[in-house]
């Protein structure tokens, strides 16, 4: 079976059973992006009393038409606060996972994950419920207001992460440093190239960042992410430091967030 057979046969599961309102294709479908190796990320709008029955019956046909050889059902909400669940075919490859979201019917519009600024044109399956009668694009306030907090963050604890990292380098605990160095350094550092270039899209991380971002600084992130030994860990830091402060400071002029620096002016600055 090829995938867009497997979409036939989840699109005839999903039209049969009353219950399911809404399915659409998100991820590489809804972006244009599909290739040899993109999964099926399988979004659909149920009524809360009817999430776990409607799972049930489509696991039990998904498993009838095409064979479940691997599930897993998060315990947790997904990130979106979404009930997910991934399963793998019999005889299909396991890039070909069908990654399924439940989304109750009566979520907002504006966290259905259906903007076409952010998420694409959703390739629609079932729409009981006009969800798809007209483009939906995000809250431009609500939106700005998300970037506004992101950089607030970033500005605020990023002499905080220097820290972390240079303390743990000093301790020679590597595996931390480079840990730290990536989550609380090249993180922000992403956060702010893709506000600079790519804000419907700002928290994203490293998600797309091959399409999202401009040549130069996709290969800047990437020198300054693959980092050959320990003996470079610092160094590269240095260059991330500054990197997030020079865009910190060409990002928040005009916004209501203070300038990296403008708290400890007196001080004398740390760089090398």
């Amino acid at each position: 079976m090829d995938r867009e057979t497997l979409i036939q046969a989840i699109r005839g599961l999903v039209t049969t059973d009353p219950r399911i309102e809404v399915a659409w294709l998100g991820g590489a479908d809804a972006t244009g992006r599909v290739d040899s190796r993109s999964d099926l990320d399988l979004m659909l709008a149920v009524g809360r009393g009817h999430l776990e029955s409607a799972l049930e019956t489509f696991e039990e046909g998904l498993d009838r038409v095409v064979g479940i050889r691997h599930r897993h059902r998060f315990i947790e909400p997904h990130w979106t606060g979404f009930d997910q669940a991934i399963y793998l075919c019999r005889d299909l490859s396991d890039d070909l996972a069908v990654d399924l979201t439940w989304v109750p019917t009566d979520t907002p519009p504006e966290r259905r994950l259906v903007e076409t600024d952010r998420h694409g044109e959703s390739v629609v399956l079932v729409d009981h419920l006009g969800w798809f009668d007209r483009p939906t694009r995000s809250d431009v306030d609500r939106h700005a207001a998300g970037i506004d907090r992101r950089l607030a963050r970033i500005h605020g604890l990023h002499p905080f992460f220097v820290s972390i990292v240079r303390k743990a380098i000093a301790r020679g605990r590597g595996l931390e440093a480079l840990d730290g160095y990536r989550t609380r350094m090249l993180v922000p550092l992403c956060d702010l190239m893709r506000i600079e270039h790519d804000p419907a899209r700002f928290d994203f991380a490293f998600r797309y960042v091959d399409r999202d971002l401009p040549d130069d600084d996709r290969a800047l992130l990437e020198s300054l992410a693959f980092v050959p030994g320990p003996e470079e860990l610092p160094g590269r830091l240095d260059e991330c430091r500054l990197e997030i402060e020079r865009r910190l400071a060409r990002l928040t002029v005009g916004r209501r967030v203070p300038a990296p620096g403008a708290a400890d002016a007196a001080k004398p600055s740390d760089r090398r």
